[in-house]
């Protein structure tokens, strides 16, 4: 029961992974609290997504999670908005205890602590092993501000109003929201370290690496766009020691499949997906410095005739 007085919904972007929905859907109708809306934004270009009983289907027009998150909130009139993913679990207690930090007023901000299940396939083991949502690294220890990602987030609506909701970046926008807010408003992000939330990993292995690849693509871009602000840069791994990790961690792997070693191969894949976000952040880093460096050669005398002409 809410005797907050403050008015929640719950927003979930949903885009190829419908078939995830019902699990979340059921978590959050499980919630010793109810919810005044659940809004589900369907970003999928064509829009495709059926009407849910119980819950309002918004469309976002395949412009990506973070649009799909504004549209969501900006079609609610709650005071506080809860973010989710289709890979969300949220456990009974979740939304009372998120909705319960923001009585204080100071509060712009909220998520708790989050464990990623594991599962039969080698991918869900090692992403259990890796728990890549430990609350402790976003908010204790950040490389910057405290942030919390945005399967587990909840947000004063005030505060997204602030700040005109998420940027349009493909990822690493959960930190820059959380980071303008805080620096906008002056408010306080709470961390709540029991673990109310459980997230469901990837089955593939390919789609793991690909999703901790891109979290060092986006660790690059969040420390440029911040960088004028205090975010502090980072050398990348040099390319020798990078194929030298990812050779060796490769190599390992196979042979602990190999073997059928369970066990050592999830830690092997875990160790992988480290050297996967490195790998991002080396690419993203190469990618800037050539787009910034002067054009040479035939591209230079190019150049040079235009700002003659």
């Amino acid at each position: 029961m809410n005797t907050t007085g403050l008015r929640v919904a719950a927003v979930i972007p949903v885009r190829g992974h419908a078939a995830l929905l019902d699990g979340c859907l059921e978590s959050l109708r499980a919630q010793s609290m109810s919810l005044d809306e659940v809004i589900v934004v369907d970003d999928s270009p064509e829009g495709s997504l059926e009407q849910l009983p119980g819950v309002r289907v918004e469309r976002s027009g395949g412009r990506g999670p973070y649009a799909a998150r504004n549209t969501g909130w900006r079609s609610s009139g709650a005071d506080v908005i809860l973010f989710l993913d289709a890979r969300s679990r949220p456990r009974p207690g979740w939304a009372e205890r998120l909705v319960e930090a923001f009585t204080d007023p100071d509060v712009v901000l909220a998520g708790t602590g989050v464990e990623v299940s594991s599962g039969p396939s080698l991918a869900a083991q090692a992403s259990h092993r890796a728990q890549f949502f430990k609350i402790r690294s976003f908010v204790s220890t950040p490389f910057f501000l405290p942030y919390l990602p945005t399967c587990n987030l909840a947000a004063r609506r005030s505060a997204l109003e602030a700040v005109d909701g998420f940027s349009g970046v493909r990822s690493g926008g959960d930190a820059d929201l959380c980071w303008r807010v805080q620096r906008t408003t002056g408010g306080r992000l709470e961390g709540v370290e029991e673990v109310l939330m459980e997230w469901v990993p990837r089955e593939k292995v390919l789609d793991l690496l690909e999703q901790t690849y891109r979290y060092g693509k986006s660790n690059h871009a969040l420390r440029t766009e911040w960088s004028d602000r205090g975010a502090p840069p980072r050398v990348p791994l040099s390319l020798p020691r990078l194929a030298k990790r990812a050779g060796v961690v490769s190599l390992r792997l196979g042979l602990a499949r190999l073997r059928g070693d369970a066990e050592r191969s999830a830690a092997l894949l875990a160790d992988a997906c480290g050297v996967a976000t490195e790998i991002g952040y080396r690419v993203a880093v190469d990618r800037a410095r050539r787009s910034s460096a002067p054009p040479t050669g035939r591209g230079a005398g190019r150049a040079r005739a235009r700002v003659g002409a």
